[in-house]
């Protein structure tokens, strides 16, 4: 089968329907939360992470394209080269640890040093399914019979689950505040009108803060690393 490089509306169709998504996938967490429901609200509060990461993600890749060289067409010069590195790069969307850090991309020092490794370690991931599945621990590919049988109930508590959503609302809150100080925000425009008070008014109305992003962490890092 031939494949062929994604077209510049199909990149526009899944920015804009992702980052609806993850608004969706957001408001329900909070829903949940309200419900007590904390290891369902904590798990869908990470897929709404992911959600926004792949919007971002995709508006990059579609801006830094029409900026540069834009997009290929079929039978020109370096079309090949350029859907095959399409195709790697296509892939990193399907693997929810690379778009977990691709959230936190390239503010990684504005992040509690505690978070990033949680999330470059999978660990996240891991909480993601514990947060859905009873099981036991693996190690190396086996299931370690001798591990404490892992609840949803007993993994995710209301905490987790408030600091996360926390952390995602802080993020599309900014993301609305720029636009409106800026007119516009996203590479593809058509993003610019998706996050409104009208239509996702619970956004406003959330009165948490994570702890997990701010300035200060810069300085954390830095003394880390010295």
């Amino acid at each position: 089968m031939q494949i062929n490089g994604l077209s510049e509306s199909k990149f526009k169709k899944i920015a804009a329907e992702s980052l609806r998504n993850a608004l969706r996938l957001h408001e329900d967490s909070i829903l949940l939360f309200k419900h007590g429901s904390y290891p369902s609200a904590f798990q869908l509060s990470v897929l709404s992470l992911e959600e926004f990461a792949k919007a971002k993600w995709v508006d990059h890749y579609y801006y830094a394209t029409i900026t540069n060289e834009g997009f290929h067409k079929k039978g020109e010069p370096g079309y090949d080269d350029h859907v095959k590195f399409e195709q790697e790069w296509l892939k990193l969307l399907y693997l929810h640890p690379e778009k977990q850090f691709a959230f936190i991309g390239r503010e990684i020092f504005d992040y509690a040093p505690s978070f990033v490794s949680r999330v470059q370690e999978r660990k996240l991931e891991l909480q993601k399914q514990q947060a859905v599945y009873v099981g036991l621990e693996r190690s190396k590919g086996k299931v370690d019979t001798s591990s404490r049988v892992s609840v949803p109930t007993k993994k995710i508590k209301k905490e987790t689950a408030r600091q996360m959503i926390s952390l995602l609302n802080y993020e599309f809150i900014k993301t609305h505040n720029l636009i409106v100080k800026n007119d516009c925000y996203w590479g593809i425009w058509e993003m610019d009108d998706i996050i409104n008070e009208e239509d996702y008014p619970t956004l406003f109305l959330w009165p948490y803060r994570s702890g997990l992003k701010s300035r200060k962490w810069k300085k954390v890092h830095h003394a880390k690393n010295s």
